[in-house]
């Protein structure tokens, strides 16, 4: 579940109450679209306050705010999402080569403030996902 502002919690819960999606709840917060929360720590923390038991949480901060608030989920215990489709630029005035160059810097981060990382393996378990990729 993508919830770019706390009114989509609305949804979300009517969902669960439904029966329609169940635990572990995967929810990515994208912080920093026109229409979304202000990417604010107090929003971030906010949204994180709402969320239901056994819930894992991702960050995705749109253009400029992707570092800091992949960098505040990580400080969190939550996870993030990088890569150019929500930041072209490195830095000021760089852009980034490819994703690969974004997840680098964040691998890096996350080392550096004690997180391990995923292995693919492990990432496919946390997201429920098959662990051998299907064929085409």
């Amino acid at each position: 579940m993508e919830l770019y502002h706390p009114g989509m919690y609305w949804v979300f819960q009517d969902l669960i109450m439904q029966g329609l999606i169940e635990p572990p709840y995967d929810i990515q917060f994208v912080m920093g679209f026109q229409t979304g929360s202000f990417p604010t720590p107090s929003n971030l923390l906010s949204l994180i306050d709402e969320l239901p038991d056994q819930s894992i949480f991702f960050v995705i901060g749109v253009g400029h705010y992707q570092l800091p608030l992949n960098t505040m989920s990580i400080l969190l215990g939550g996870h993030v999402r990088v890569g150019m489709e929500d930041n072209v630029y490195y830095s000021r005035g760089r852009k980034l080569k490819n994703n690969a160059e974004s997840v680098a810097r964040i691998v890096r981060i996350a080392k550096e403030l004690n997180r391990q990382i995923a292995t693919p393996q492990q990432a496919r378990e946390m997201l429920g996902l098959m662990q051998k990729p299907s064929q085409y």
